[in-house]
């Protein structure tokens, strides 16, 4: 499924997510899952240092994943992702588990990503014809093996890229966040330090202007 497809069709998919999710908080029998890195996190935080290597190696590909759909250099990202994790392992003695080690690494990477994108502004609308910006493995798209298919495809990314790359720096996340690395609006709103209520109206504006300039994509393929 396209992204436009998800955003087109699922309009009250974060919605639905939120209510599922206040359901379950106040579920009496609902308890948060064992978080699968406490084991490793201890041991890291005792200064073991493979205990933190094994860390590196579980979230790596979601944190790249995430770094490189709001930084386009691969340059960059590379050089992001390795001070995240050193970030992160010079703050291991104050994380406390109140949540899961991945989302409070994921807001590790959320901040300082944020702070990367203010420091390099004027790279920030960087060419989608730069082949170090990599967008065909950043986006989701439909497979095709017909030259003409592709050419399409490749045209509605670049649509697709360029409406998400015209939000404001929070709407974009939300975006990325929640259609592109499936985080739930619960999980947004722990990563992001905010209510899930301001994630869902962050969503919903997001949504409604990417629909907007998007339109032409679902006429054309009726």
């Amino acid at each position: 499924m396209t992204f436009f497809a998800k955003i087109a069709g699922g309009k009250n998919e974060p919605a639905a997510r939120e209510s599922r999710s206040r359901t379950s908080e106040n579920d009496p029998s609902h308890r948060r899952p064992l978080d699968p890195d406490a084991d490793l996190v201890r041991l890291a935080r005792a200064g073991n240092m493979q205990a933190f290597e094994q860390l590196v190696a579980r979230h790596q590909r979601a944190i790249y994943a995430l770094v490189s759909r709001m930084v386009y250099l691969r340059d960059e990202v590379d050089d992001l992702v390795q001070d995240i994790f050193v970030q992160a392992y010079r703050a291991l003695p104050g994380f406390r588990g109140d949540a899961a080690f991945g989302t409070w690494l994921y807001r590790v990477a959320v901040n300082m990503t944020r702070k990367r994108l203010k420091r390099m502004s004027h790279q920030n609308h960087l060419s989608l014809d730069d082949p170090e910006a990599n967008l065909g493995e950043r986006m989701i798209s439909e497979e095709s093996d017909d030259p003409q298919e592709k050419a399409v495809l490749a045209q509605q990314n670049r649509a697709v890229r360029e409406a998400i790359d015209r939000l404001s720096e929070k709407h974009r996340l939300v975006i990325v966040l929640h259609y592109f690395e499936e985080r739930s609006c619960e999980e947004i709103a722990r990563i992001l330090d905010c209510s899930v209520g301001t994630v869902w109206s962050r969503l919903h504006y997001a949504c409604k202007k990417l629909k907007g300039e998007l339109a032409w994509l679902e006429e054309g393929g009726r």
